[in-house]
């Protein structure tokens, strides 16, 4: 009785030191928020483990549908041009400004269907990651919608910048995915319309910016090396971003 008294009040005291070190840096400000600033290697590596855990965790148990379909992979191909490629640059691309400019960086997606099963994939659209700066799509899409990307990042490491271009301009001429509308891309980016070559199939206008398959931002900023893997949702990387 008496050593389980010991025990017990030196963990109570460790308790007590260990909250009150957490307090004095919360309080004092000495912890730097700025992104430019990496995480502490222990902030990291909590943030990581806890991101991938929770990820497995909460998709286990969704029923995956049957992907792949032609059309699917259009709507997928479409949808991700509109709503993700700014964070997570397609094949050929590289990242946006703005999202070089964040801390962790978004990943890139190639390796996903390699790293993450569909379910996964899945979960991470529909509900984002908290404090990443990946949003929860779940929201505004339905979950046709989210499966249609799910399918598309599956397909992502086969897909070559040719490849990308040629399933955007198809979805184009198809009005599917956030072409269904005829919105477009879904956002006013600066991109030529893609037409399609009624001979080849493939699109006769790419994205048009003066870096060739550069960012989507308009920078002549060919001096920036493409984005390294930040928080991952993906991978067994760093902490946890996905766009």
């Amino acid at each position: 009785m008496r050593t389980f008294k010991i025990v017990a009040a030196t963990l109570a005291v460790s308790l007590l030191i260990a909250g009150g070190a957490a307090a004095g840096i919360i309080y004092s400000g000495a912890y730097n928020v700025a992104a430019t600033s990496e995480h502490w290697p222990i902030t990291r590596w909590a943030l990581s483990q806890t991101v991938h855990r929770s990820i497995e965790q909460q998709a286990t148990g969704i029923d995956v549908p049957e992907l792949g379909s032609e059309e699917q992979l259009l709507a997928g191909a479409a949808n991700f041009d509109a709503m993700c490629s700014e964070c997570h640059a397609p094949p050929g691309r590289r990242q946006s400004v703005a999202a070089r400019g964040m801390y962790p960086r978004p990943p890139g997606l190639t390796h996903a269907a390699e790293e993450k099963s569909p379910g996964e994939i899945f979960w991470v659209i529909k509900h984002g990651i908290k404090a990443s700066g990946m949003p929860a799509w779940g929201g505004s899409h339905s979950d046709e919608d989210m499966w249609a990307m799910t399918a598309f990042v599956e397909k992502l490491p086969d897909l070559s910048a040719s490849d990308y271009d040629r399933l955007l301009a198809r979805a184009e001429a198809s009005g599917v995915g956030h072409h269904a509308g005829g919105g477009g891309h879904g956002h006013d980016d600066g991109h030529q319309t893609h037409e399609l070559d009624a001979t080849t199939g493939s699109s006769s206008k790419g994205h048009d910016n003066a870096n060739g398959h550069g960012s989507r931002d308009g920078h002549h900023d060919g001096d920036h090396a493409p984005a390294e893997d930040g928080v991952d949702t993906t991978a067994h990387r760093d902490d946890g971003h996905a766009h």
